[in-house]
């Protein structure tokens, strides 16, 4: 994948700017940026409520491989040694770490599907 000559970052080539000279490996956002197009001519710019909305939707995929460290730890804090209940969330967790996987790997054609809906269409010039 190609990296913005302005910021160092890798993006796929659909989000570069098509052009020779100045615009030659210059990302969309370096290219607002520095007035080299206008935000109407770059398509897959987003805007603040879709960049929030894509982050979100990335957030709630991930969160709960975050989550489980966090209530194992929890779990080993302070209900490993209560005792009807230390066992009751012992028996959770396990559940909850195993399925974690397997709901990770069920919903990724929601989360395709959401990410799709909340990418602008593109179509590529000749020659990226």
């Amino acid at each position: 994948m190609p990296t913005c000559r302005h910021c160092g970052s890798t993006y796929p080539r659909e989000f570069f700017i098509h052009g020779n000279g100045p615009k030659t490996q210059v990302c969309v956002r370096c290219g607002v940026d520095h007035g080299l197009v206008s935000k109407e001519e770059v398509p897959v710019l987003f805007d603040k409520s879709t960049s929030s909305a894509r982050f979100s939707t990335v957030a709630r995929r991930y969160s709960i491989f975050l989550y489980i460290p966090f209530l194992w730890t929890l779990w080993g804090m302070f209900l490993a040694d209560v005792q009807p209940w230390g066992l009751f969330f012992l028996g959770l967790l396990l559940l909850l770490t195993l399925l974690a996987p397997v709901l990770f790997l069920y919903r990724g054609g929601r989360f395709s599907g959401q990410m799709a809906r909340l990418t602008p269409a593109y179509d590529r010039p000749k020659g990226h």
